[in-house]
C-alpha cells in the first residue's frame, strides 16, 4: 500500500503517519498487536492503576483509548472506502476513556481486545485495492482517504506505545 500523499489528510494526521515510513503499513498494523502484548505481559502490577503525573491517563487508559480509537477509526475506513459521502461527527477522546472504565479490566484483557479489534481490521485493510484505498470521507469537518486513515491507524498506535515506554515505564 503506497504511503498517502500530504493532500490526503488533515495537517495534524502528520504527526501519526509520519511514523509509519515506507509502504509496508500493515506489517507495521501486525508487528503493533504483538508489541502490545509483549509490553503488557512485562509490565509490572506497581504500574496497573500508574499515570505519571496528575490528569494524565493510566497505562490501562491509555490502551483503552487505544481500543476505542482502533474502533473508530477502523469504522471510518470502512466507510470511506465503500464510498459513503455521509459526513461522520468526530468524537471525545476524553469522555469515552472516563465512560470506558478501563482501570477496572486487566492488561491482558486489554491487550487481548486491542489484538481482536486490530486483527479483524488488518483483514479488511488488506483487502481494499487501490480504488477504495483512495476514497475519501469527512469526519470532524475534515476529509481524508482511507489509506490515509490506516497509516494514521498505525502511527497513532505508535505513538501511544512510545509515551507509555518514556513516561510510564522509566
Amino acid at each position: 500500500m503506497r504511503h498517502p500523499e500530504k493532500s490526503e489528510y488533515p495537517e495534524y494526521h502528520e504527526q501519526y503517519i509520519r511514523l509509519i515510513p515506507g509502504e509496508n503499513v500493515i506489517r507495521a498494523l501486525e508487528g503493533q498487536m504483538l508489541e502490545l502484548q509483549a509490553l503488557v505481559s512485562d509490565l509490572p502490577t506497581d504500574k496497573e492503576d500508574y499515570a505519571y503525573a496528575p490528569g494524565k491517563w493510566t497505562i490501562k487508559e491509555v490502551i483503552g483509548h487505544l481500543i476505542d480509537c482502533e474502533r473508530v477509526f477502523g469504522y471510518r475506513v470502512l466507510r470511506f472506502a465503500r464510498g459513503d459521502s455521509k459526513e461522520l461527527p468526530g468524537f471525545d477522546e476524553k469522555m469515552y476513556v472516563t465512560a470506558g472504565k478501563f482501570n477496572k479490566r486487566s492488561f491482558y484483557d486489554l491487550a487481548h481486545e486491542f489484538s481482536v479489534l486490530r486483527e479483524a481490521n488488518i483483514i479488511l485493510f488488506k483487502n481494499l485495492d487501490e480504488e477504495a484505498l483512495s476514497r475519501t470521507g469527512t469526519s470532524d469537518g475534515i476529509t481524508t482517504t482511507a489509506r490515509a486513515y490506516i497509516f494514521a491507524i498505525a502511527g497513532h498506535s505508535a505513538h501511544h506505545v512510545r509515551t507509555i515506554k518514556a513516561r510510564y515505564l522509566e
